[in-house]
């Protein structure tokens, strides 16, 4: 056996169902898939994606990003995403592993490093490359760490600290380091995505979330459509229905109460919207999906 079949076998114990596994190691979840699947819409943090096994392809704002065995995926930000796999079957699951990124962890290494990394034309918060063979180590570390969860307080944050710095120093690491380097555009955007997660229910007004980050009207408009590829009303539009959609399934929320506590002020719009981004309306989405989950 290859050191990677290992690594899959390894990952498939922890992983025992197709789904989604947070592991023991915070921050640090197995992700598998034995057919390809459904789109998965949802509001994706900050990761680090490692693919060892099988094809995914998500759709973040409006770009493709195809990322198979062998690729590492970076998302620099909070960004809604719709994500399906595409190359999985029984015998050979998609398999991947995710570390959420830290931001506070990322700050601390930059302000070790000189500042040539820093690429303030580089505006993209979306990457993905050929996963570096250190980076791949430490991957396989954190999940033989889970082998021994008694270790895991004191040594895997120390492999964290080092993935770390191993994407900062990376071809991947310019937009890690840019989205999170105070002062570039790419984190004056970071900050505006901050506020909307926070009021997607209130009004948009550009004016004057353009002057919360010290930009013109214009300039903000540009720049976060570059760094997202939506523009700011279309973000805010996603976040607003993907938590219409968690409030109806996790809370049992009707729909004219989710439109409402969304910011919806027409229960007609909030319906024709939600069909167009889930495909259903929302009654018949939700049903579907709860007799999936049962």
């Amino acid at each position: 056996m290859t050191a990677n079949d290992i690594l899959i076998d390894k990952l498939l114990k922890f992983a025992p169902e197709s789904k989604s596994f947070q592991t023991k190691i915070d921050g640090f979840s197995i992700a598998r898939r034995n057919i390809p699947n459904m789109i998965e819409q949802c509001m994706t943090p900050s990761i680090v994606v490692v693919t060892v096994q099988g094809k995914k392809c998500s759709v973040i704002g409006n770009v493709n990003y195809y990322y198979e065995a062998g690729n590492t995926m970076i998302i620099g930000m909070n960004l809604p995403s719709s994500s399906t796999v595409i190359d999985a079957t029984e015998k050979k699951p998609y398999c991947s592993m995710v570390l959420k990124l830290d931001a506070s962890l990322i700050n601390q290494i930059s302000a070790e490093l000189t500042n040539d990394k820093i690429d303030k034309q580089n505006m993209s918060a979306v990457a993905c490359s050929k996963t570096e063979p250190a980076v791949l180590e430490l991957f396989t570390r954190l999940v033989d760490l889970l082998e021994t969860p008694e270790h895991i307080r004191y040594i895997a944050p120390l492999i964290i600290r080092e993935i770390h710095y191993r994407l900062l120093i990376s071809p991947l690491g310019k937009h890690i380091r840019t989205i999170n380097f105070f002062g570039t555009q790419s984190n004056q955007i970071a900050q505006a995505i901050t506020w909307l997660e926070k009021n997607y229910n209130v009004p948009l007004v550009i004016e004057k979330l353009a002057r919360y980050v010290n930009m013109s009207p214009s300039t903000f408009h540009r720049n976060f459509k570059l760094v997202t590829s939506l523009s700011p009303l279309q973000f805010q539009k996603k976040i607003r229905l993907l938590e219409a959609q968690r409030l109806m399934i996790s809370e049992g929320v009707d729909t004219l109460t989710a439109s409402y506590k969304v910011g919806y002020e027409s229960p007609t719009q909030f319906n024709r919207e939600y069909k167009r981004m889930f495909g259903n309306p929302p009654a018949k989405d939700i049903k579907y999906i709860l007799a999936r989950a049962g």
